[in-house]
C-alpha cells in the first residue's frame, strides 16, 4: 500500500496563500502591531503562517532583517501621512496644525512603530533617504526656506516638543479633566508663533 505523501514545511497546502518575503513581512507588521517589538518572536511569525521557524530563513536573515524593514515601512507610512495632511488641508485652517496633528495621529496608530521613526536616519543611505523626506516635509509646514543651522535647531525644539507631548499622552501622563486637544493646539500655536504662552 502506498504511503500518503504529506504537504512538506514550508509549502503552501492546496488553497494556501503561497508565502514570500512580502507575505512574511507583512504578517510580522500585524503581529508586532498587537504585541510589540519586545514579545515578538520569530516563532510567533512561523506559527502564524503555519510553517516552521526555520522555514522563515528562506524569506528573512533574522529578527533583525525584519525590524529593518519595519523601520522602512514605518518612515514611508509616516511620511505619506504628513504629505496627505499638507496637500489636503482646509484653506481656513494652518498647514502646521494639520502636519503635528497627523504626525501625532501617526503615534496613536501606531505606538508599537512610532519609536522606530525619531531614530536618526543619518548614517544609513537607504533610510536617509526617508528620513530626508519627512525632514523636507517639515521644512515645508513650517515655511523653512533652507536647512541651515538655525533651521536645524528649530527642527529639534519641534520634535522635542511634540515627542514629549505625544510620549506623555501615550503614558497616561494628562490625567487632569482639562482638554487633551486644547493643549496640543495650544501647543502648535506656541510652535507657530515663537511664543510658548
Amino acid at each position: 500500500m502506498a504511503k500518503k505523501v504529506k504537504n512538506k514545511i514550508g509549502r503552501p497546502k492546496k488553497g494556501q496563500t503561497q508565502i514570500n518575503r512580502t507575505v512574511v513581512l507583512d504578517l510580522a507588521w500585524e503581529i508586532i502591531q498587537k504585541v510589540g517589538f519586545s514579545e515578538f518572536r520569530l516563532a510567533l511569525l512561523a506559527e502564524a503562517l503555519k510553517i516552521r521557524t526555520p522555514s522563515l530563513y528562506n524569506h528573512v536573515n533574522d529578527t533583525d532583517d525584519i525590524f529593518y524593514e519595519m523601520k522602512k515601512r514605518s518612515l514611508v507610512l509616516l511620511g505619506d501621512s504628513l504629505e496627505v495632511s499638507l496637500r489636503n488641508f482646509e484653506k481656513n485652517s494652518k498647514p502646521i496644525y494639520q502636519f503635528l496633528g497627523a504626525y501625532r495621529e501617526f503615534a496613536k496608530q501606531y505606538p508599537h512603530m512610532y519609536p522606530l521613526t525619531i531614530v536618526s536616519t543619518e548614517n544609513d543611505p537607504e533610510l536617509k533617504t526617508l528620513g530626508d523626506r519627512i525632514l523636507q516635509l517639515c521644512m515645508d509646514a513650517f515655511l523653512f526656506v533652507q536647512l541651515d543651522k538655525e533651521t536645524v535647531h528649530r527642527i529639534r525644539i519641534i520634535r522635542s516638543l511634540v515627542h514629549g507631548f505625544i510620549s506623555l499622552e501615550q503614558e497616561g501622563g494628562f490625567g487632569r479633566k482639562e482638554s487633551v486637544e486644547e493643549s496640543f493646539l495650544k501647543l502648535t500655536e506656541s510652535l507657530e508663533t515663537g511664543k510658548l504662552w
